[in-house]
């Protein structure tokens, strides 16, 4: 039985707020990155990293 097509991807970890893998997910959706009807994050940050997709900061960003 065939299962899901293999894509050549890695997964990413990261520790973020409870709330955050939602809001991201929602924000991948309102950008059209969608997987399943559900935002996709993992596209989402494909686009960023190739520069389809820039981000600006709403506030000076402090390191």
């Amino acid at each position: 039985m065939p299962g899901r097509k293999k894509l050549d991807r890695i997964s990413l970890h990261a520790r973020v707020a409870t709330g955050t893998p939602e809001k991201l997910k929602e924000i991948a959706q309102a950008f059209g990155f969608t997987y399943d009807k559900d935002g996709s994050t993992g596209q989402m940050l494909d686009a960023i990293a190739e520069g389809r997709l820039i981000l600006i900061p709403s506030k000076k960003v402090t390191k």
